[in-house]
């Protein structure tokens, strides 16, 4: 019997698997906030190879066509971040939303619209764990800096936020870090629940908390809204109330409308059964790397029958 990791050079070597290196992207970094207004730079066409950019509204807040529109924070720009980029709680453990981000080992072309799986090590809501999109990167970032995109976060180095929303010359509160107490009800209505999300149980007003962070696959709750998927990725379907292991553990299972998981040892397959043309299964090997089996009916592969479950 070969033993799974035999079986992951085989298909690899043969053709048949596909290594998905951005899930071996992990480390430990440090969270600040923003809410600039400001297009984000994965907005922008050619930054990374992706569906589309990362939407963006107009002054009204309505999502804009033109990816070429001109930022709101240049003189005549048309695009501001729109306010459903916000933050939010899933539940009492895990989060979703969006961030500027700097990862080291990579460029704008990997970081833009992938998402990452941040656990806090630090503050009050040590434990709990937050995905984001990266919707945005800045040359003024730190490596291993996310800055988490929550309104009233302070506007930092660019101001949109006077011109789309009426916010006082400096933004709201301080230029970085931004209210220091929750004053979100004088916040205009669309962005008071994110600006609430700072404050509310989840994230208990914590300051810049430290984190782990892996790259996983993006939850569908967070691609609908910015419309932004990775080439070769299809976002994890399904409740925004799954757990925090479902975009790591399924992220196969949404390649198929009738997908059904098949879940083997801990230590080494998650398989899942796709439909009548495809199953795919997923190896993880060490701590980080995994490997996607993608076996066809009708095709010569070594590992079909002993992993695949067909339909």
């Amino acid at each position: 019997m070969f033993s799974t990791t035999t079986l992951a050079l085989l298909a690899l070597s043969s053709g048949f698997a596909t290594l998905t290196a951005a899930q071996s992207v992990s480390g430990q970094g440090q969270t600040t906030r923003y809410w600039d207004c400001c297009k984000g730079s994965c907005a922008w066409t050619g930054k990374a190879d992706v569906s589309a950019p990362i939407t963006t509204c107009d002054i009204h807040d309505k999502p804009l066509t033109d990816a070429n529109a001109a930022s709101g924070c240049t003189s005549g720009g048309t695009a501001y971040m729109c306010s459903d980029q916000s933050p939010w709680a899933v539940n009492d453990t895990m989060a979703y939303g969006f961030a500027a981000v700097s990862i080291p080992g990579g460029t704008e072309s990997s970081w833009c619209c992938a998402c990452y799986e941040l656990t806090f090590t630090s503050t009050a809501i040590a434990g709990k764990k937050m995905i984001v999109q990266a919707t945005n990167t800045g040359a003024d970032l730190a490596s291993g800096q996310f800055d988490l995109a929550i309104p009233g976060g302070g506007v930092g180095i660019y101001n949109g936020c006077t011109d789309e929303w009426g916010a006082p010359a400096s933004g709201w509160g301080a230029q970085y870090g931004g209210i220091s107490s929750n004053t979100c009800s004088s916040f205009p209505s669309a962005l008071q629940p994110g600006c609430n999300f700072r404050f509310g149980s989840f994230f208990e007003g914590a300051d810049n908390p430290a984190v782990d962070y892996k790259q996983v696959t993006c939850p569908k709750a967070l691609t609908d809204k910015t419309g932004c998927v990775r080439a070769g990725e299809t976002p994890t379907g399904g409740d925004a109330a799954s757990s925090s292991t479902a975009p790591a553990a399924s992220s196969s299972a949404a390649a198929a409308s009738s997908a059904s998981s098949v879940k083997a040892s801990s230590s080494s397959v998650a398989a899942v059964s796709a439909s009548s043309a495809s199953c795919v299964v997923q190896e993880l090997l060490g701590q980080h790397l995994q490997v996607l089996f993608r076996c066809r009916l009708g095709q010569q592969c070594v590992i079909k029958k002993l992993l695949c479950q067909q339909l």
